[in-house]
């Protein structure tokens, strides 16, 4: 049987990027719960793509970053090798064929309330579609700092 989804992401070498040329590519097959990690990064273009087939539905239903990986991609050394903490975030987004841009779905941000996690997204594509998930750090990228967020759905028959 193949698999019913797949889900690629390829991060461009850039200069002062904490990446060298990075790519994951996963498999989902029918049924499946999943859960995948998308690298964050300051640039749409590095979005995964997620290709759904004919019958088959995806459901995006949670994401959420970890607790450690937050704290230290929000701290910046400053002057006298103390600590801070940075603002900015990493928000969500999501963009279908039918609509190129990059919409957010929903932020993760130390300043604005610190929640790591974000249930109920609420999201079902129904293939044939290819779609497209980012985590888009929202300032300056902080050389050596990652912040994975993480995704959470399922793998379904659409109406045929």
């Amino acid at each position: 049987m193949s698999p019913a989804i797949t889900v690629r992401q390829q991060l461009a070498q850039r200069p002062g990027s904490q990446y060298g040329t990075e790519s994951r590519s996963l498999s989902f097959g029918l049924g499946s719960m999943f859960s995948f990690a998308l690298y964050s990064t300051s640039y749409e273009a590095d979005a995964a793509t997620i290709r759904i087939p004919g019958g088959i539905k995806l459901r995006l239903s949670s994401a959420s970053v970890d607790r450690k990986e937050m704290s230290d991609f929000l701290r910046v050394t400053t002057g006298g090798g103390k600590t801070a903490m940075n603002g900015g975030g990493v928000a969500l987004k999501f963009s279908s064929e039918e609509n190129g841009d990059m919409i957010p779905i929903c932020t993760f941000d130390g300043e604005r309330g610190g929640d790591l996690h974000q249930t109920g997204l609420g999201i079902e594509v129904e293939g044939p579609r290819i779609v497209r998930l980012a985590a888009v750090i929202e300032r300056t990228c902080k050389v050596g700092s990652t912040l994975n967020v993480n995704v959470f759905g399922s793998v379904f028959e659409g109406d045929l």
